[in-house]
Parts: structure tokens; C-alpha cells; sequence
């Protein structure tokens, strides 16, 4: 049911953000209620889709003026509660700053808003024979601005790193609608605080990520993709050990147990065996000689 206090930070919502943007029937709110979080679950006040950072600004301003709570979200895919909402509050949905604003071939960065689709990032370098390594498990639908905010990692996190490894700057709007701008395209960026770096895995509690300049590297020039398969578990886990002991990092270095590959199975059916105690995915790459040695 919604309150004096609902309709009138409602009215004043739609006085800085176009009608269609403010959702407030039971169904639209339902839907923002919980992310990938099964467990969590809560109605917000309102929500909000901006378009534009000065919307972000403008939202900001009048919650922070009516002590009202904004929780961020992108595709809602995230597993540690983010972005669900607390009573009261209202969700501001980012999907709709989805654009790639800049790819540098000079300077291997790209910018992006916060609503782009991390696999969209993925492909954009691909095109230009650059490589974006974060990968999470929700890659292709999952938004650059929750990957930041939660700092995702990925399958080429061994190798690679994490999302954190890739951002080189951060446009932010604070929670009084002022926009801070952090970090530059420069690698040797090092005078003064890091305050990009506060951001990165604060998981929206410090600001709205409106912006983020993106590290690229060049695209390896191979790569190989092997399975182990074994009869006892210790022997798999045995030889992840002895892989890495070797001083051989592969870019993905994946375990699963019989019960894991046997869901997997059911579910994808792309024919992992599952008469086996465990089976390993391995992935190197880089340069063609050193993939052919990494791989035997």
C-alpha cells in the first residue's frame, strides 16, 4: 500500500525523470524485489531507470534530501545481496546507461557506462584484436557497473586477475548528486589517495558508478583447452597442485566432482562424462610455442 510519504517521493521522482521511468505497480516492483539472492526478498518504495548521469544526480539529490535509501542494480545477477532492497528504499536500475562510449586502440582502454553487458565488453575488444580477461559466471548478462561494485572474478582469474586489475577510472555519483572523477587512462597514475579503488567491490554503498575506463591487453595469439579425467578425487586435486607447482599458470584451472559434472550434465548436456570421480578443465594461451609446451 503506498504511503503519504511514498506518493509524494513519488511525484517528486517523476518532476526529474521522464514518467516511464518511474515503476510503481506491485508487478514492476516484484521484479526488483531480489537478485540472484534466493533467499533475500523485499518490496522497494519505487524504482527508478535513469538515462543519463544528471538523472543518477537528480535522484540522488532528492533521496538524500528526504533520508530515503537508494540501492543500486544492474542485471540483478549478483549472489551477495546487493541489490536487494531495504523497505522503503528506492532501486535504481542502471540497464539503461548501456553505452560504450570510447574504445582507444592507442591508449588500450575502453569506456563504458555502468548498464553495458560485460560479454558486449568482451566482444567490443575482440573486434579491435584486444582481449577483456574478467569473466564471471554471469558474463552475458551481467553489467560492468555490478562487476565493478562487486568486484567480480572469473574462471581466468588465476591468470588474469579480476575485475578490481581492470579499472583505471571511475566516474561517481555521490550520494548528494556530486560527481567525483577518479583515476585516469595513465598506468604510472600514482600521486594522491586511490579513491577508484574504494570503490571497486564497495557494492554501491559509497556512491553510484557512472562511468568506468576499462584496461585492455592484446589478444593472445593461441590457446588450448584439455580435460583430465580421474578415478579418485585426491589424484585430481593432486595434480592442480603439481600444475601450478610446475610454474605453469593456465589461464582457466577448473575442478568439479562427480556430483558437480553429473548437475552439469543433467542441466547443459554438452556431454561431460560423469562415470568418472572428477574432471578437470584446463585452458592455457599466449604465444604458440609457449601454449604447445604449457599444454603437453
Amino acid at each position: 500500500m503506498t504511503t503519504d510519504s511514498d506518493a509524494a517521493l513519488i511525484a517528486a521522482l517523476t518532476a526529474v525523470l521522464p514518467a516511464a521511468r518511474v515503476l510503481t505497480s506491485a508487478e514492476d516492483l516484484a521484479v526488483y524485489a531480489f537478485d540472484g539472492t534466493a533467499i533475500l526478498h523485499q518490496l522497494p518504495a519505487c524504482v527508478v531507470m535513469p538515462e543519463t548521469v544528471e538523472h543518477v544526480a537528480a535522484v540522488l539529490r532528492l533521496a538524500s534530501q528526504g533520508r530515503v535509501p537508494v540501492v543500486t542494480r544492474g542485471s540483478g545477477t549478483g549472489l551477495s545481496g546487493g541489490s536487494v532492497p531495504c523497505a522503503g528504499a528506492i532501486v535504481m536500475c542502471l540497464v539503461l546507461l548501456n553505452r560504450i562510449l570510447e574504445v582507444d586502440t592507442a591508449n588500450l582502454t575502453m569506456t563504458v557506462e555502468p548498464g553495458v553487458v560485460t560479454q558486449s565488453i568482451a566482444d567490443r575488444a575482440a573486434e579491435v584484436d584486444l582481449f577483456y580477461p574478467p569473466d564471471p559466471g554471469s558474463i552475458k548478462i551481467s553489467t560492468i557497473g555490478g562487476n565493478v561494485a562487486n568486484n567480480s572474478g572469473g574462471l581466468r582469474g588465476l591468470k588474469y586477475g579480476v575485475t578490481r586489475d581492470y579499472v583505471m577510472a571511475l566516474q561517481v555519483a555521490m550520494s548528494d548528486g556530486q560527481i567525483l572523477e577518479t583515476g585516469t587512462k595513465c598506468v604510472k597514475d600514482v600521486a594522491g589517495f586511490s579513491l577508484r579503488d574504494l570503490f571497486i567491490g564497495s557494492e554501491g554503498t559509497l556512491g553510484v558508478i557512472t562511468q568506468i575506463t576499462l584496461k585492455l591487453i592484446p589478444q593472445p595469439a593461441a590457446k588450448a583447452t584439455l580435460m583430465g579425467l580421474f578415478d579418485e578425487m585426491t589424484d585430481a586435486a593432486e595434480t592442480i597442485s603439481a600444475i601450478i607447482r610446475n610454474k605453469i599458470i593456465p589461464c582457466t584451472l577448473e575442478f568439479l566432482d562427480r556430483t558437480t559434472a553429473e548437475c552439469v550434465e543433467d542441466y547443459a548436456h554438452i556431454g561431460l562424462p560423469t562415470d568418472v570421480a572428477a574432471v578437470t578443465l584446463m585452458e592455457v594461451d599466449g604465444h604458440p610455442a609457449e601454449v604447445e609446451e604449457q599444454a603437453a
